[in-house]
């Protein structure tokens, strides 16, 4: 089964938003509380590799080259009980005033080059769109975190990505460019690390 059959499960939809008919024939309680019960099986399957629940809807991991592996759940806002998922690496020797994702998408794109919206309007579905965004996490977004827990293939990445911004005619953002800069150089200030603990407000136990 190639990615695009794999990741185009029942429970998947479109758009992040229902139409007004579709809406009205969502229990909104129902639809409450198979997110509630099928994100406990998320909770134990994130805690099992070594992330902590964060701010929520959120996970962190703290990987042997001091970048933060993140993960979050975001809702829909309007209602439409669908949600899509973040994942991020986020430096922790570069300073920050707030969390920023500084190299990340969604999980969707990762997979097919898209995003993808996984519904959570009853409980079979809510069961099925889980069960499909903990197989992704597993097969792809797992190994990505692991391949670029190494100093030099995270250079290459951010190498790659500031090549394809500039094709595009953009660039990489001043906190990733001073990463990339961080890299190149291999010098960095401990302190800082400790400081950006402080902004994140991170979980006391981490495990790295």
């Amino acid at each position: 089964m190639n990615v695009l059959n794999r990741f185009k499960l029942k429970g998947n939809v479109t758009t992040a938003v229902r139409s007004e008919e579709d809406m009205k024939c969502i229990d909104k309680t129902i639809a409450d509380n198979a997110f509630k019960t099928q994100k406990k099986r998320l909770d134990e399957f994130m805690l099992t590799n070594g992330f902590v629940k964060y701010k929520g809807t959120a996970y962190v991991r703290w990987n042997e080259i001091n970048v933060l592996e993140y993960v979050d759940l975001q809702k829909e806002r309007y209602g439409s009980k669908t949600f899509t998922v973040n994942y991020a690496l986020i430096p922790l020797y570069v300073p920050h005033n707030f969390l920023s994702f500084d190299l990340g998408d969604r999980l969707g794109v990762l997979l097919i080059d898209r995003d993808v919206w996984w519904d959570y309007s009853n409980e079979t579905t809510a069961e099925i769109s889980f069960s499909n965004v903990i197989d992704a996490i597993a097969d792809y977004l797992l190994p990505w975190f692991g391949k670029n827990s190494n100093k030099d293939i995270l250079k290459k990445t951010l190498l790659e990505e500031k090549e394809k911004r500039e094709r595009q005619g953009g660039r990489l953002s001043d906190t990733q460019q001073l990463w990339l800069d961080i890299l190149m150089e291999h010098i960095y200030n401990d302190s800082v690390v400790e400081d950006n603990k402080r902004v994140f407000k991170l979980p006391a136990k981490l495990k790295r």
